[in-house]
């Protein structure tokens, strides 16, 4: 599992005021309607909810190599998935303000920095090192070193399955020394198969208009 996308709202609204059980399971549900059909999955979403002016927190977890399956490469994928983040905002956004929340209302709408992000910035890296033409041997220990505790931390926060089908999109030489990595390339030397990835028509999935902002009307 990783963190496949992440929203960020802050509105002008009073905490105190808001249902905050009907408000979370109103973002949950419309937050995954558009995010499993974006990520072709079922993913998970949590909510969180602040004090003060509503902060909101929404986060999407769910299988890397699933999402990245539908696009074909590892890079392509991930810079879709990037992409496709910033349309889960836009839609969410758009989809509040339809069912009752003033526009005015919203402060601040923005993607959080992700799985697929980090796992960009990375590439990103690996390919400029390649790109030079000389580098010192210290100079080149010292961006390899950068690199193999980039790609340590992002495996340690996906699931084994995505940790080895990240570390399969990469040279060995930028592995770090873990032997917890080989292992997961080994067991898990995944491509996103058809059955894997599950299709969510848009008519199938219904979720309740709201009449009040954050709010869901009774069934």
């Amino acid at each position: 599992m990783a963190l496949l996308a992440g929203l960020d709202f802050h509105f002008d609204l009073d905490f105190n005021e808001i249902p905050l059980q009907e408000a979370e399971v109103y973002l949950e549900e419309l937050t995954s309607k558009y995010a499993n059909l974006i990520y072709g999955q079922q993913t998970k979403i949590y909510v969180r909810l602040e004090e003060g002016s509503l902060k909101v927190t929404l986060a999407v977890v769910g299988v890397l190599y699933i999402g990245i399956g539908q696009y074909g490469s590892f890079r392509s994928g991930i810079d879709y998935m990037i992409k496709d983040a910033k349309s889960l905002n836009s839609l969410v956004t758009s989809e509040i303000v339809k069912n009752g929340m003033n526009e005015a209302d919203i402060i601040e709408s923005k993607k959080m920095h992700c799985d697929p992000d980090r796992i960009r910035r990375v590439l990103l890296a690996i390919d400029r090192l390649e790109s030079k033409q000389e580098l010192s041997k210290s100079e080149l220990d010292k961006e390899l070193s950068k690199i193999r505790t980039s790609v340590r931390n992002i495996c340690s926060s996906l699931s084994e399955e995505d940790a080895g089908f990240f570390a399969t999109s990469i040279k060995e030489d930028y592995w770090p020394q873990d032997r917890e990595i080989p292992y997961f390339v080994e067991r898990y030397k995944l491509v996103a198969r058809e059955e894997d990835i599950v299709h969510y028509p848009v008519a199938s999935i219904d979720i309740p208009r709201v009449n009040k902002a954050l709010q869901r009307t009774s069934r």
